[in-house]
């Protein structure tokens, strides 16, 4: 008798990966909260509380970052199937290393600037492996929203993009001016990042969000019917903005929060939108 294997449950393990993607960010929340430039309390074992640290500098970033692409890629397998959504992480993640390369090799087109060890090995000792699974990560939150406003591929790729962009107004400070994940080497005019690193967001965002839709096609709009991506865009936010306020950029934290907020809600108020005028006009039909 032939015993077929048990199929993957793409959904089941995308969202346990997102889950403990969620979890250990509020973990991380936390340790920013009383660990990082905070005195060893008199109650612990200074050598568990060292070791601790250590091993979270070392390698709690990457593990977050892992665990939500994987989160990602199998809520996209479960959506589009699996080539389809391999063939979208490869694109995406394999584009965006390449640009982050460039950028962190010559300055363009991000600015010039450096990555630190914190966020996992780094590729040709430049950009952490991570980096691009975050691309990934993101842009499957922000389409996943954006999808929502009914707006064809282009329109979904160009709101993607500016989820993306208010993503990266609370990223900055908090990853570079509050704690040096990476390091600016240019002066710039929002906490020491160019503006020249926006534009080059807003570039490459429209550029991924083709890379996603071409490789998925139809089936890419399956992914706003699962609260993932509100899940993953909101957790991914919430690092930052507790980052931005432990340090006291309460500016950044004001205008960043602010501005994901509006992005995560501008899909339902298109959707209104359309809706309310599709019934006005259905009543001036009548009338």
């Amino acid at each position: 008798m032939r015993h077929e294997s048990p199929r993957f449950d793409a959904a089941r393990w995308g969202w346990v990966a997102t889950a403990i993607h969620a979890f250990l960010t509020l973990v991380s929340i936390g340790a920013f909260a009383v660990m990082i430039g905070r005195p060893i309390p008199t109650t612990a074992d200074p050598d568990w509380w060292r070791a601790s640290y250590q091993w979270g500098m070392t390698y709690m970033g990457a593990l977050v970052l892992v665990l939500g692409f994987f989160g990602a890629l199998f809520a996209l397998w479960d959506a589009a199937g699996r080539r389809a959504a391999l063939r979208a992480a490869g694109w995406v993640v394999g584009f965006t290393l390449t640009i982050e390369l460039i950028g962190a090799a010559t300055g363009l087109p991000f600015g010039e600037h450096a990555y630190g060890g914190d966020l996992g090995w780094r590729v040709f000792g430049l950009v952490p492996f991570t980096i691009p699974l975050s691309w990934f990560l993101m842009l499957y939150a922000t389409t996943g929203l954006a999808l929502r406003a009914g707006l064809g591929w282009r329109g979904t790729a160009i709101l993607a993009t500016v989820g993306l962009l208010a993503y990266d107004v609370l990223l900055e400070p908090a990853m570079s001016a509050a704690y040096p994940f990476w390091i600016w080497r240019e002066g710039g005019t929002w906490h020491g990042m160019p503006i020249a690193n926006w534009f080059a967001w807003a570039t490459i965002g429209p550029l991924i969000g083709w890379m996603l839709h071409r490789a998925t096609g139809t089936s890419l709009a399956r992914i706003a019917e699962s609260r993932q991506p509100d899940l993953i865009y909101l957790v991914n936010g919430l690092l930052p903005l507790a980052m931005a306020v432990r340090y006291e950029l309460y500016g950044a934290a004001i205008v960043g929060g602010g501005a994901m907020a509006c992005f995560a809600v501008v899909p339902t108020l298109i959707t209104w939108a359309r809706r309310h005028r599709a019934g006005a006009g259905a009543v001036a039909a009548v009338e």
